[in-house]
């Protein structure tokens, strides 16, 4: 089962060129199995094919209570897998993440992944990188795809695929080697690889995040075999059409930081001014 996954991976990898000769990639690191299972298969990758690609870890510290645990974990994640590692404290750029969840409507799911957008997109290329890999991973993207579809934000839809090339001299391409493993998968990976993860559930705001859209799918898988892997090569082949519906978006740049952005002052700068 181990190599079935590996070879998906890298299968995933080969035909959407997620590493090329000369890449610099960081791999965002949370300290969960996705985002373990997205650094060592890339290493793997990288090593079996002699590819002259650098690979570093980033990870994000939110300082919160849990933070130095998981912390923790991701440094033993980078050590294993000997890789330079990148820290980013929040703290340190102004971000107050508990002050900020209080003075919002918005979930702090919404929040953090304003905050890991930017973060992952400007830390990587200020360092020289030309790449961003993320440990989002199939079930991820099939969920997405349903509620994306009920709400009928068509647009979001049109993303869900294992790399998204750059479109702005600021933004580096984003790649997805999970696009077609999930989290079943991505468990027996690092469990079978001796590599410690953060448990599930370990964010004290995880109850904002809904679990029953992943219950379906796998209850879904139990009457039809491979409906994960299906459904997930149907959504690739899928964003080809919802590309065509929409005009692309003037990319701005932030007249606060400077950073892309489709509005005026991006979303990243507009937390900070709420801190």
């Amino acid at each position: 089962m181990l190599e079935r996954i590996k070879s998906r991976i890298f299968k995933t990898i080969k035909k959407h060129k997620l590493v090329e000769n000369r890449d610099k990639i960081f791999v965002a690191l949370s300290g969960g199995k996705d985002s373990a299972t997205v650094l060592f298969a890339l290493k793997e990758y990288i090593e079996k094919n002699n590819i002259n690609c650098e690979l570093k870890g980033m990870h994000i510290n939110f300082c919160l209570n849990i933070s130095e645990k998981i912390q923790k974990i991701v440094e033993k994640q980078a050590k294993l897998a000997e890789i330079e590692l990148e820290i980013i404290y929040l703290k340190d750029l102004g971000i107050e993440f508990q002050n900020i969840i209080k003075k919002t409507a918005r979930s702090p799911c919404s929040i953090c992944g304003v905050i890991k957008r930017y973060l992952m997109n400007k830390i990587p290329r200020e360092k020289g990188a030309n790449k961003i890999a993320t440990g989002h991973n199939m079930d991820d993207f099939i969920v997405f795809f349903f509620k994306n579809f009920l709400n009928k934000n068509f647009e979001w839809i049109s993303k869900f695929k294992p790399k998204i090339e750059s479109e702005h001299k600021k933004l580096i391409t984003k790649i997805r080697p999970l696009f077609y493993v999930g989290n079943k998968e991505c468990e027996l990976f690092c469990k079978e690889l001796g590599i410690e993860y953060t448990p599930p559930g370990i964010c004290p705001y995880t109850p904002f995040k809904s679990k029953k859209w992943y219950e379906i799918i796998y209850n879904i898988e139990k009457l039809h075999k491979e409906f994960r892997y299906q459904m997930a090569k149907s959504i690739a082949s899928s964003t080809r059409f919802f590309e065509n519906l929409y005009s692309e978006k003037e990319i701005l740049e932030c007249k606060l930081c400077g950073e892309p952005t489709e509005q005026e002052i991006c979303g990243f700068c507009k937390l900070k001014l709420m801190a």
